[in-house]
């Protein structure tokens, strides 16, 4: 919202081709920030992968359930909503925000259980 309010100030206010340009550069970003928000997917394949498609633009992140070290539900600033936090075995964490936080991770630990049940 704030970069969609920038670039209508920077269009507004063209007395600069700078303006113009930053105008539209906001309004790329805005449209690419409002795709990844709304088409963003998380599928858990039968193969042990969490696959994360960022985006119709976005490329697939590939998150092998193998790796996965610790999986908490973390609240967003002020409590508007809640993410799940994966922390792999290399310390990296991978953040999610699916529709059902709830279910997500529900489905997410009977996996992981899955797995290690099998090992």
């Amino acid at each position: 919202m704030v970069f969609a309010l920038a670039a209508f100030f920077c269009l507004w206010h063209r007395t600069n081709s700078l303006m113009v340009v930053l105008g539209f550069l906001l309004i790329v970003v805005t449209i690419r920030a409002v795709d990844r928000a709304i088409h963003t997917k998380y599928v858990l394949t039968d193969d042990g992968v969490l696959l994360v498609k960022t985006g119709r633009v976005g490329l697939i992140k590939r998150v092998p359930l193998s790796d996965v070290k610790t999986v908490e539900k973390r609240p967003f600033a002020f409590r508007l909503g809640y993410y799940a936090l994966l922390e792999m075995m290399n310390g990296s964490v991978v953040s999610v925000q699916p529709d059902n936080v709830d279910n997500f991770l529900s489905a997410l630990k009977k996996r992981l259980e899955k797995k290690d049940n099998e090992v």
